[in-house]
This record gives structure tokens, C-alpha cells and sequence, in this order.
């Protein structure tokens, strides 16, 4: 009974470790803003250019998860955004999404998640 018990308290714990890696795994997090707003919750940085012009947003490297929504990429498929104009700060294939709306953007659809999250768990979408 000892050995079952033991065996069965390991089995419970190994799941558990399972059942966390694999959420970890499938959580992914989203933000967006205006630039001003991203870049005062220092989210982005204004990046490159010259005197001034032509700088781009980028993720700044000590960037507050705390900003971000949290989301199970398993099971979320559309993310509300709403705006005149949208820019994707992070990089995600433009053939893994489809934005939804006419004249405003109401928001984007994730076609292919696998490959729509591949290069970060991170997106960052300013509006205009």
C-alpha cells in the first residue's frame, strides 16, 4: 500500500508539472494603444531615423508584462482592436491573420495560431 501510495503521490505531481508546462506554453499576451500610449507604458521605444524623422516603434527590452492581457492561444482566435489604422509592432506573418473591418478596424482574426505565434508570445499593435 506504502509503494501505491507513493507511486500514486508521484503520478499526481508529475501531472501537475504536465498541466503547468503545457499552459505556460499555451499562454500568450496582447496589447494595444496609441504610440503614446504604448511608449508611456513603456511598452515600445522610438527607434532609428534621422533628427527626428523616420523613427520606428519598436518592443523595448525591459518591457512591464503587467500592461498586457493575458490570453490561451489554444483557445482565443480573435483579439479586439479598434482604430482607423492599425500597425503591428511585434512580427507575425501577415498570411497567419486577417483584420476585421470596413473603414475602422474592429479587431483580427488568427487564422493559423501555430504560425501566427511562432516568433513571440508577445503582440503589440499600435492604433491610430
Amino acid at each position: 500500500n506504502g509503494t501505491v501510495l507513493a507511486l500514486n503521490t508521484e503520478n499526481e505531481n508529475k501531472t501537475k508539472v504536465i498541466e503547468n508546462a503545457t499552459n505556460e506554453l499555451n499562454t500568450a499576451y496582447y496589447i494595444f494603444g496609441t504610440s503614446k500610449e504604448l511608449q508611456e507604458k513603456n511598452v515600445i521605444t522610438k527607434d532609428g531615423g534621422f533628427i527626428g524623422i523616420g523613427k520606428t516603434a519598436v518592443l523595448n527590452k525591459d518591457f512591464n508584462t503587467s500592461e498586457f492581457e493575458k490570453i490561451d492561444i489554444t483557445k482565443v482566435t480573435t483579439i479586439p482592436v479598434i482604430g482607423k489604422k492599425i500597425s503591428f509592432v511585434t512580427n507575425h506573418p501577415s498570411s497567419s491573420y486577417k483584420v476585421e473591418g470596413v473603414e475602422t478596424v474592429e479587431g483580427i482574426t488568427i487564422l493559423d495560431p501555430v504560425e501566427f505565434w511562432k516568433s513571440s508570445k508577445y503582440l503589440v499593435i499600435a492604433v491610430r
